[in-house]
């Protein structure tokens, strides 16, 4: 069954650097990868704007170039105040189950994880007056969070080129690095290692 990819518009240039360190082509801004389309806006965009918009593709929208099979998105975060309360409305509205997961000690929240979805949904509540408190507040509920699947996780460091860094963690999906030097109220990247074979994997078209 083929799901639904999703269009993601980034505003900043930490996610294009990481791209670009692991030769993704992002010719004319946009990266077409299995699971969503990532559209590279200007980092000036207006402040008060948030950074990070998420919404799904058609169904005839472009498929994964070739330079980014090996990278995709894995899930995208939405900030809530109460995650019980945002994780019944998901429900309400798709039908989309979820369960509680690891907590995100890389952004202090509380996390419940969406089970059947790819790109997987997580609900974030903070629980500490971390980043994602930041984020809440400065542009209130809704996404603010991509974790990115890269095929070599610990090699990072190395492929950063413009003076960003990272800060090793844990989180709902596993070992995982925070992208430091983007603005401190997001949007955060994430990045989390391969997933386990036959996990996380998006079904071809047929």
């Amino acid at each position: 069954m083929t799901r639904p990819r999703l269009s993601i518009r980034w505003a900043g240039g930490d996610l294009a650097a990481v791209l670009e360190g692991y030769g993704v082509d992002i010719g004319g801004g946009i990266v077409e990868l299995a699971s969503a389309r990532i559209e590279l806006e200007p980092a000036d965009r207006p402040a008060a704007l948030p950074q990070l918009d998420v919404d799904e593709l058609p169904s005839s929208a472009g498929r994964a170039t070739a330079s980014s099979a090996a990278i995709d998105v894995a899930a995208v975060g939405w900030a809530t105040v109460d995650v019980d309360r945002a994780d019944a409305n998901v429900a309400a509205g798709v039908g989309a189950a979820s369960s509680p997961a690891a907590r995100d000690g890389l952004l202090g929240a509380t996390v419940r994880r969406s089970t059947g979805r790819r790109p997987e949904q997580l609900l974030l509540e903070p629980d500490t007056e971390g980043r994602l408190a930041g984020a809440l507040a400065r542009y209130g509920e809704g996404p603010a969070v991509v974790y990115l699947r890269v095929p070599d996780l610990e090699g990072i460091a190395a492929r950063l080129t413009t003076g960003l860094t990272t800060r090793r963690g844990d989180g709902p999906l596993g070992p995982a690095r925070l992208i430091l030097g983007g603005p401190p109220a997001g949007p955060f990247l994430i990045l989390v290692g391969p997933a386990p074979s036959g996990v996380d994997r998006v079904p071809s078209d047929p």
